[in-house]
C-alpha cells in the first residue's frame, strides 16, 4: 500500500527545459521553467492523491533547492526547501516511505546527447560505482535501496529512461524529451506529458517495483574536470589517486559512501582556481 511517498524533484530533466538559461536563478529564462517543474509536480502529486496516497514529502533538489514554492503546491504536500543538505537530493528520504519518485532528473555527466547531462555537479566528469558509469538516478537509487525504498518512477529525458531500464527493477520511466545534444532537446507539449505520467501512475500501482540494490563494498572512481581538482578532493578521508584526475573510494555501507561522493564533488566544485 502506497501511503507515503517521497519525491527528488530536479529540474534539467523537466519537459522543454535545455539551456543553462533555463536552469539558473538569476537569469530571465529561468521563471518559465520553474513554472513547468512545478506544473510537473503538481500533475504527479495530483495523480498520487486520487489513488489514495495520504502523504507526500517533495525535496527540492534543484541547485540552490529554493526552485519550489509551497504556496503553488498541493496543501498535502510537505516540502523540504533550502541547500546545505547533508543527503542533497535525498535529504529526508528515511526506511518508511512506501516508494520514492524522481521528477526532472537527466542524464548522467559524460553523455554528449542527454540534455544538459551532469552527475551532481559540473566538475565531475564521469562517476563509475562498482564498475558501472552511473548518473544520478542510479545514485540516487542505490541510496532508496540501502533505506529498503522501491523508487517507483523517474521522469527526464530518454537518456535518462535507459539508465531506469538498466536498474532491471521495474521502476517506470516518464520520457518528457528526446536528447539531440546537450544544449538541444525535441520538445513536447506539456499536456502530452500529463498524459504520459498518467499511464506510468497507473502502471506503478498495477506492478511488484522492488528496490535497487548493489553488493558490497561500494566501489567509487570519480574522474574530475579538471586535475588540479584532485588536490583538494583527496582530503576526504579514504580516498585516493588513481590518476591524474580520477580518485577512488570505498566503503561497506552506501550511505557512507554517497556522503564521500557528495563531499569529493563539493570540495571539487568550490576550489577550482583559474
Amino acid at each position: 500500500m502506497n501511503n507515503r511517498i517521497y519525491i527528488s524533484c530536479d529540474m534539467e530533466g523537466i519537459g522543454g527545459v535545455c539551456s543553462d538559461r533555463h536552469r539558473e536563478l538569476k537569469d530571465y529564462f529561468y521563471e518559465w521553467a520553474r513554472k513547468l517543474m512545478t506544473l510537473e509536480l503538481n500533475t504527479v502529486t495530483g495523480l498520487l492523491l486520487k489513488r489514495g496516497v495520504k502523504e507526500i514529502v517533495v525535496n527540492d533538489s534543484h541547485d540552490y533547492m529554493l526552485n519550489l514554492h509551497i504556496d503553488e503546491l498541493s496543501p498535502a504536500i510537505q516540502l523540504i526547501s533550502g541547500a546545505h543538505k547533508t543527503d542533497s537530493m535525498m535529504e529526508g528520504l528515511t526506511g518508511d516511505f512506501d516508494g520514492a519518485i524522481f521528477i526532472g532528473y537527466h542524464g548522467k555527466g559524460g553523455l554528449h546527447d542527454a540534455v544538459l547531462s551532469h552527475t551532481y555537479a559540473d566538475s565531475i566528469a564521469k562517476a563509475i560505482l562498482n564498475d558501472r558509469w552511473v548518473g544520478e538516478t542510479t545514485l540516487n537509487a542505490a541510496f532508496c535501496g540501502a533505506k529498503n525504498v522501491p523508487l517507483l518512477l523517474v521522469a527526464g529525458d530518454n537518456k535518462v529512461a535507459e539508465e531506469v531500464t538498466e536498474l532491471k527493477t521495474e521502476t517506470k520511466s516518464v520520457i518528457t524529451k528526446t536528447g539531440i545534444s546537450r544544449s538541444t532537446g525535441i520538445m513536447i507539449h506539456p499536456t502530452k506529458i500529463v498524459e504520459r505520467y498518467e499511464k506510468a501512475i497507473d502502471d506503478v500501482f498495477l506492478t511488484k517495483i522492488e528496490p535497487f540494490r548493489l553488493n558490497p563494498p561500494f566501489r567509487f572512481e570519480v574522474t574530475l574536470r579538471e586535475a588540479q581538482m584532485t588536490e583538494i578532493a583527496l582530503r576526504v578521508p579514504g580516498t585516493r589517486r588513481i590518476s591524474d584526475q580520477t580518485i577512488g573510494f570505498s566503503h561497506d555501507d552506501y550511505i557512507t559512501a554517497y556522503r564521500a561522493f557528495l563531499a569529493v564533488q563539493s570540495l571539487a566544485s568550490n576550489n577550482y582556481l583559474k
